[in-house]
């Protein structure tokens, strides 16, 4: 994560140096003045923790949808820079307060897009850029399972993968009604309540769906075994040639079964990372499978845009204070 705070005249850059100082410069690589660590933890804190809550679906729901969720923070003046990884989540947010501020393609410095209400993120299948946000901010967000976009909207998948699309771009005006109703609600209960309605109207719409069909079983359980799994198997376990079995799951999740594996195994390795920050790579490499700590490094530089070491050190984990989660 890098910190940017506005001036007037110039963008300031502020870093840990080895010194346990805070060191600011301007762009143009001059000093502009230094803070103690104390001030580090003091804006760290208050930026970096994000409460969150977690709650479950209609029960007709849950083979497709994993959780609702609802997020705050505060970055209290600063920019907050989130890279945009690899992801094995399609996921629809809404914010209530501030929006997000820009994409920014970090290679060029172009802006790729800038914030709106809500809509749908895709799948990602590699580092996509860096998202600012600068402001207080709630949102609601709707977390699917693998296939769980595509059986309730009907909508292919691999359409939107590597995409943020606005919701009214892609979704008739139900979408904007359903986002005002969310902006009423007094309470995540009642946003659940709201958004198993919306959900409902698109699900009751489809003449038959199956939650049991060879796909959704076994991207499920790809998800469940973190992508650990022994991928030739699959199509003999679909009952379908490799070909259409591909073709099936490219449709519905999103990407291919081998690299929804190879994502869904990096994202487990990084919310290891993120839940037990003193556990060495190494260790986490085994864990997830991997060959060796080279294999994981290898996966990183390809979905995250950096070495795990050069990733988190520019990026930093922030921390999420769950007050209730949804058991997988």
């Amino acid at each position: 994560m890098i910190l940017r705070r506005n001036t007037h005249k110039r963008t300031s850059i502020f870093y840990l140096d080895f010194n346990f100082s805070v060191k600011y410069f301007y762009e143009d690589n001059s000093l502009c003045y230094e803070h103690s660590l104390l001030y580090l933890l003091i804006v760290s804190q208050s930026l970096n923790m994000i409460t969150a809550s977690e709650i479950a679906p209609s029960p007709v729901l849950a083979p497709f949808v994993r959780c609702y969720c609802y997020r705050e923070f505060d970055t209290n003046g600063f920019d907050l820079i989130k890279p945009w990884h690899a992801s094995h989540e399609i996921s629809m947010p809404f914010f209530f307060k501030a929006k997000p501020v820009q994409l920014i393609d970090p290679a060029t410095g172009q802006i790729l897009q800038r914030g709106g209400y809500g809509g749908v993120t895709g799948l990602a299948t590699q580092y996509n850029g860096e998202m600012t946000f600068n402001g207080c901010y709630s949102f609601f967000e709707i977390l699917f399972k693998p296939n769980g976009f595509n059986k309730i909207f009907r909508l292919p998948s691999s359409e939107i993968t590597n995409q943020i699309i606005h919701g009214d771009d892609i979704f008739d005006t139900r979408i904007k009604i359903f986002y005002e109703q969310l902006c009423m609600a007094n309470d995540l209960k009642e946003m659940a309540s709201l958004a198993d309605t919306y959900l409902l109207y698109y699900f009751k719409k489809q003449k038959s769906i199956h939650h049991k069909d060879a796909i959704t079983n076994i991207s499920n359980l790809i998800l469940k075994n973190a992508g650990f799994i022994n991928i030739d198997k699959l199509a003999y376990d679909a009952n379908m040639s490799i070909r259409n079995f591909e073709r099936h799951f490219i449709e519905q999740v999103g990407i291919s079964p081998k690299l929804y594996c190879c994502i869904t195994r990096f994202s487990h390795a990084l919310s290891l990372k993120l839940m037990n920050p003193e556990k060495d790579w190494t260790s986490i490499a085994f864990e997830c499978g991997y060959f060796d700590q080279m294999h994981l490094i290898k996966d990183f530089k390809k979905f995250a845009g950096s070495s795990p070491s050069i990733f988190l050190r520019q990026t930093p984990l922030t921390d999420e204070n769950y007050t209730s989660r949804v058991d997988v």
